[in-house]
């Protein structure tokens, strides 16, 4: 689930089957709701039970691969995707894949870098990862 885009069909089977399993059901009738959906899926410290939506997780997923990208350095899999893509100026993320097929893995892990980068910020340490012009 962290290298794919899930797709919708999938995420809600999954989450049919999560629901059926939390919620009473009785065989010829309907099962009895005790909570809604949408408060099992709260934080914890706001009351629910904090599971998580399986798309958002899926997407939550993916991004942590990007921000393995920036900050792991000598290992094997950054190697092999930069070799194969090549990395911006500075290194901080991969470039986009030219190819049509043969990618998903990576392309799919890169579809979420505009949602990463909306969370990230830069510190200064030795400049050598910052341009400033």
């Amino acid at each position: 689930m962290s290298l794919f885009t899930i797709p919708a069909s999938v995420a809600i089977l999954l989450e049919k089957i999560m629901r059926d399993f939390l919620w009473s059901k009785r065989e010829g009738h309907n099962g009895f709701h005790w909570v809604c959906w949408d408060e099992i899926c709260r934080p914890m410290e706001d009351g629910g039970l904090g599971i998580r939506p399986i798309r958002s997780m899926n997407k939550a997923l993916k991004t942590k691969w990007l921000w393995r990208f920036a900050s792991e350095n000598d290992v094997l899999w950054k190697r092999v995707i930069v070799s194969k893509y090549g990395t911006d100026r500075l290194g901080w993320w991969s470039k986009k894949s030219p190819f049509a097929h043969g990618v998903g893995c990576w392309k799919s892990i890169h579809s979420t870098l505009d949602f990463f980068k909306s969370f990230v910020r830069f510190e200064v340490g030795n400049g050598a990862r910052v341009l400033f012009w």
